[in-house]
């Protein structure tokens, strides 16, 4: 759908794009808003296979920018800073010796932005594993159904080898336990669940009808991701994601938020700037506090430079959330697929060659 009628051939160019991908890629269903800002904006969407407009997916990690935008809003409102240590928050015992290196616990030197750049070092306790039991991550992703409280999560944390000091690396390592603990931040400064801080903030203030937190393991409605061919039936493990990782959405209401996000109207839009520090990844994909940002690498010196795709994916759902400043063009969506987290970003810059 658009809203206008004038350009019919771009929408024709997307849908073909679009199926093409989906063929290529041999994905069973994609979801796909694009929404371009000029003087006469274009809306258009469209799934292919069995993915639907109207059926809600996971959308993972892209819970990142939910929390981002919650911290900033925090930090103008003059509760925290970004550098401050996030163990003036969390006081209780249960926090020691979350990264211990050498005999040293370095947990008092991790503050909000080693979490939000994923630079904290501290392990992921999806990665733990017991003896020669598979890690967390391996026995979901291999159709196992896990769940676990928030005792269990510190503790996986604390039996894992950190990945380096706090703030030391020259690289984002992507760690879950990261956006865990922000959650757990957000909650000792709001004095309230997640959950109600984000209904209040974003959910209900923008009318994400369809945007809700996943607290039911009964529940069907989200549409299951799949691991290379397998789809992935893990309602236990995504309620124990809770807010922090376990937020529903659709490409439509993941659209109007991440429009707001980066139009100044959750927070002040001076505020990104200093979001936009980028730590390498790996094959373009750079780590930002909160935020990713996509540039496909250069095969050639002599080659212009592919542009910059900024928000966040999901890399166990394929989800997606992001905005292209060069075209004005926001992407939202789903892939249903797991397997390669650079997958929404070869969507998306599939659709841009269309512009």
């Amino acid at each position: 759908m658009s809203t206008i009628d004038r350009e019919p051939a771009i929408f024709t160019a997307w849908h073909k794009a679009l199926n093409q991908f989906s063929n290529q890629k041999k994905l069973p269903g994609l979801v796909l808003s694009i929404y371009k800002e000029n003087e006469e904006p274009l809306l258009w969407s469209e799934a292919t296979g069995s993915g639907s407009l109207d059926q809600p997916y996971f959308i993972t990690e892209i819970g990142n920018l939910h929390l981002l935008a919650i911290i900033l809003k925090l930090k103008v409102r003059g509760l925290l800073k970004l550098d401050q240590p996030i163990a003036e928050f969390l006081t209780d015992k249960m926090y020691e010796g979350l990264i211990t290196i050498g005999g040293r616990d370095f947990t008092h030197e991790v503050t909000i932005a080693h979490l939000l750049s994923q630079n904290s070092g501290i392990p992921d306790f999806l990665n733990y594993s017991k003896g020669k039991e598979n890690p967390i991550k391996e026995d979901i992703l291999s159709g196992a159904d896990l769940d676990w409280d928030w005792t269990e999560i510190i503790n996986r944390t604390k039996g894992q080898k950190p990945n380096f000091k706090p703030g030391k690396s020259k690289k984002g390592i992507y760690s879950s336990t990261n956006e865990q603990l922000l959650g757990k931040v957000i909650e000792s400064i709001n004095g309230e669940p997640l959950e109600k801080t984000l209904n209040d903030f974003h959910f209900s203030r923008l009318s994400m009808n369809q945007t809700y937190v996943y607290k039911d393991p009964n529940d069907r409605t989200p549409a299951l991701f799949s691991y290379k061919s397998n789809p992935i039936n893990s309602p236990l493990a995504m309620v124990s994601m809770g807010a922090s990782g376990g937020i529903v959405s659709t490409a439509k209401d993941c659209l109007t938020f991440v429009k707001a996000f980066f139009h100044g109207h959750l927070f002040p839009l001076s505020e990104l700037e200093q979001t936009m520090k980028w730590l390498p990844i790996k094959q373009g994909l750079s780590q930002g506090k909160g935020i990713l940002r996509y540039q496909k690498p250069r095969m050639l010196l002599t080659a212009s430079k592919d542009p910059e795709i900024i928000g966040y994916s999901g890399f166990t759902s394929g989800a997606f959330s992001f905005y292209i400043p060069e075209y004005q063009t926001f992407m939202t969506g789903t892939t249903n697929q797991c397997d390669d987290p650079l997958l929404p970003y070869k969507l998306v810059s599939s659709m841009l060659k269309q512009l």
